[in-house]
């Protein structure tokens, strides 16, 4: 086996910025504060927009902005590295999605388009609309080629979706496995099962034409077979057929409420991710750091949302995943 480079400089700037990491505790406060305004306070403590208050029409960009600070640092600590188009290419594959609808229903979707993929959006935009996809990676262009053929053929913008992030995690297996670290071919293998794990009970739930829909929606690259997950539907006790599995713990939920399913499916992966904390020279603690930053932007995300829309405290908690530190 090849021998794996170390970054002892970059592990220990990561360590010092994982101390400003938000808290399981900081996310109960937000989700106790009695007023919007609370809740900036405790996000500029730890560093979101500069350690400046923000105004809270102004949260999604803060963000965006704090994500971005981080995928820099990874290009500005390990330049030479790819790991972090793992995470990168999330960005661009969901910006594909969004064009493709705005190009079928001529409706302008700029508005969810999401900056700091590793493609320009004038990019995806340009291929989208000259259905040249030649300066695209070529497993995106065969994905958005492939979305214009299946909506023609079924008019569903569903079926949108699952062709592009089927190739999402295509890329992202395919940037794990160059990578050769193992580390990040098991959370990309991870993550995929446990894509595959939701839009199981999902899918299982609408009690609908299952085989079909789920075989569009199943994502390879993930140690769970497409032919498991069938033989599963068909049997009285689903769950069963996973106990084996790494994810029988979490398979026991499958018949709870589907908000607490997702959300121990989101633990499963962070509690993996956790491990990272006992390397101390390679590149597994600057995976886990871009993982932990992304969840704690999608926890914070999910408070300020239910705050603003007056969701009681209680209910707030209930959502809140497991955090890094």
């Amino acid at each position: 086996m090849a021998k794996e480079n170390i970054y002892p400089y970059a592990v220990a700037k990561i360590r010092v910025f994982e101390k400003y990491l938000l808290t399981k505790q900081n996310f109960i406060q937000m989700a106790e504060a009695k007023n919007i305004d609370e809740c900036i306070r405790i996000l500029s403590e730890a560093g979101y927009n500069n350690q400046n208050p923000f105004d809270i029409n102004e949260f999604e960009n803060v963000l965006s902005l704090e994500l971005k600070k981080v995928y820099n640092l990874m290009k500005e600590l390990v330049p030479e590295e790819n790991f972090v188009s793992v995470f990168l290419c999330k960005n661009d594959y969901h910006n594909a999605k969004v064009i493709v609808k705005s190009e079928i229903s001529g409706r302008d979707g700029d508005k969810y388009i999401i900056q700091g993929g590793l493609i320009t959006v004038d990019t995806i935009k340009k291929a989208v609309f000259d259905k040249n996809y030649s300066e695209l990676p070529e497993i995106l262009g065969r994905a958005i080629e492939e979305a214009f053929e299946i909506y023609s053929k079924t008019q569903n913008g569903q079926y949108i979706d699952m062709v592009i992030d089927k190739a999402c995690f295509k890329y992202m297996s395919h940037v794990a496995k160059e990578s050769k670290n193992t580390f990040l071919i098991n959370y990309v293998e991870k993550l995929c099962d446990i894509t595959n794990l939701k839009s199981f009970v999902r899918v299982l739930r609408v009690k609908k034409n299952f085989e079909n829909t789920f075989e569009k929606a199943f994502v390879k690259g993930g140690k769970l077979s497409l032919d498991l997950f069938v033989k599963a539907a068909n049997s009285e006790n689903p769950s069963s057929y996973f106990k084996s599995s790494d994810y029988s713990s979490i398979c026991k939920l499958m018949d709870s409420n589907f908000t607490e399913f997702e959300k121990t499916c989101d633990n499963y992966i962070m509690d993996y991710v956790k491990s990272a904390k006992y390397i101390a020279l390679t590149l597994e603690p600057l995976i886990a750091y871009i993982y932990a930053k992304e969840t704690e932007i999608k926890t914070v995300r999910i408070i300020m949302t239910s705050k603003i829309n007056d969701i009681d405290s209680d209910t707030i908690k209930e959502r809140v995943r497991e955090a890094y530190v």
